[in-house]
């Protein structure tokens, strides 16, 4: 088994660094391979645009799924993002880790999936979803959050950090990724963070301990659940008695 680790944080001694480096450590006793990304110390350009392709489909106007959907189907992704795709295609599991930054991913992140997953090659209309081209992979994020975990709680001044990460993690499962219920360390860094704990532990080893838990034990845990292919209608809408499992996606607009 195959995972590939990906890592956005621009301080390599930051804990998500360390926390990216116990990922690799940990699954290697469990007998996986690995591969990894730091997209900053690979200097990983974010910014879309007509720069990255060198043939191009149309020279007069740079149409962003136009260019990548015909670079892909020549053969000419960007050498970086060709990179990318290849360990997501290699993977049988992704793990991701990153700090939320103004209750969303940071921008080389965000940049690194408006890259990678390139229309024609990571998705098309009949490659989505259920059918997308990462169906039968995992994908496990590894958050930090600044605040702690009362104010990102459901009831919390800076709103339920599950909400939050909704729309950060359904890319994943856009391209057909099992995405497995997130691991979120509050009070990293922040304002309100504690040195120390009762039990000599700092709350930083406690984190690492949990994280290694945490990859020791993914075989049990749960993954989001996202309404299925069939559950809706041919104008894309939510069918009647469908289950709802989050917020997004749901029966009462008023809700």
């Amino acid at each position: 088994m195959h995972a590939h680790i990906l890592v956005a944080h621009p301080e390599p001694k930051s804990f998500n660094a360390q926390l990216a480096s116990i990922s690799q450590e940990s699954l290697k006793t469990q007998n996986w391979t690995t591969s990894f990304t730091d997209l900053y110390s690979s200097d990983f350009d974010p910014r879309e645009g007509a720069s990255h392709f060198s043939l191009r489909k149309d020279k007069d106007v740079f149409h962003t799924q136009t260019e990548q959907r015909h670079s892909a189907d020549n053969n000419r992704l960007p050498e970086e993002v060709e990179s990318e795709v290849q360990n997501l295609m290699n993977c049988d599991l992704l793990v991701v880790h990153f700090p939320v930054w103004w209750f969303g991913m940071p921008a080389i992140l965000k940049g690194w999936m408006d890259r990678v997953f390139a229309y024609g090659r990571m998705y098309t209309s009949t490659k989505r979803y259920d059918k997308g081209v990462c169906a039968g992979k995992k994908m496990i994020a590894c958050v930090t959050t600044g605040a702690t975990a009362d104010s990102c709680s459901f009831n919390g001044k800076e709103g339920d950090i599950q909400l939050h990460l909704w729309p950060m993690l359904f890319p994943f499962r856009y391209i057909g990724f099992d995405v497995l219920q997130p691991e979120v360390f509050h009070g990293v860094g922040g304002v309100a963070f504690i040195e120390n704990q009762e039990g000599g532990l700092s709350t930083l080893e406690v984190y690492s301990n949990h994280w290694v838990k945490t990859l020791s034990t993914l075989k049990e845990r749960e993954s989001i659940q996202y309404n299925r292919d069939e559950e809706f209608d041919e104008r894309k809408q939510l069918v009647s008695g469908a289950p709802v499992y989050s917020p997004f996606v749901r029966q009462n607009q008023d809700i």
